[in-house]
């Protein structure tokens, strides 16, 4: 298994790295990220983490096969937080949880056969846990800091996580507007565990530069 993880990873970066010598288009992107759902307890255990925010960047290429249908890998980095607040009249204590995340998702876009206009997509793609830290804080002052951990042991998130990409946007010639849904298919959590690679939602903004 670990074997197959290794080689998706070589392919999509073999795509990323000589397509993007090949073909016409590269591009930035960047935007934010919302996780649907509640997780991790907070630091009175009596409860769980609101919903994830976010913030996602990274590059993109455009590969064209035909006239109206490409295929776009890209590497992003993505960053999700939670985050829980409690005053009890005598005190406000902050529980906060952040993970970080390589993607690299490999779509097949179909647009429409002009500069500006909608397109969807759809692709696979492989997540890979950077690094996590829960902080606790306690009327400002930092009292508690563990990391993430990443490991193969039950109960505890894998560094490698495959998932499935879907979206949709609209492009404005060069800049693009595009909605993303990302499901992740494994290494997902049991009954009882947290993990950051579940789902979410982006909204980004994109630009590409000159065609070759």
């Amino acid at each position: 298994m670990k074997r197959t993880y290794r080689l998706t990873l070589l392919l999509l970066a073999g795509i990323t790295f000589f397509g993007s010598k090949t073909y016409a288009q590269l591009g930035v992107q960047g935007g934010f990220i919302g996780v649907i759902g509640d997780g991790f307890v907070t630091h009175d255990s009596l409860d769980v983490l609101g919903a994830a925010y976010g913030f996602t960047g990274g590059i993109l290429f455009e590969l064209p096969l035909t006239g109206t249908l490409s295929l776009q890998p890209a590497i992003n980095w993505v960053s999700k937080s939670w985050s829980d607040e409690l005053d009890d009249s005598f005190e406000i204590t902050k529980t906060k949880m952040t993970i970080n995340y390589l993607e690299i998702p490999v779509q097949l876009v179909l647009r429409q056969p002009r500069a500006s206009g909608f397109f969807v997509g759809a692709g696979p793609s492989v997540f890979y846990g950077l690094s996590g830290k829960r902080t606790v804080t306690i009327d400002g002052t930092q009292t508690k800091r563990d990391d993430h951990v990443f490991g193969s042991e039950e109960g505890l998130e894998q560094r490698i996580t495959l998932a499935v990409n879907v979206m949709a946007g609209y492009s404005f010639g060069k800049l693009k507007l595009h909605f993303n849904y990302s499901k992740g298919l494994t290494n997902q959590p049991g009954e009882g565990s947290d993990f950051g690679n579940e789902s979410h939602v982006a909204v980004r903004i994109g630009y590409m530069f000159a065609i070759k």
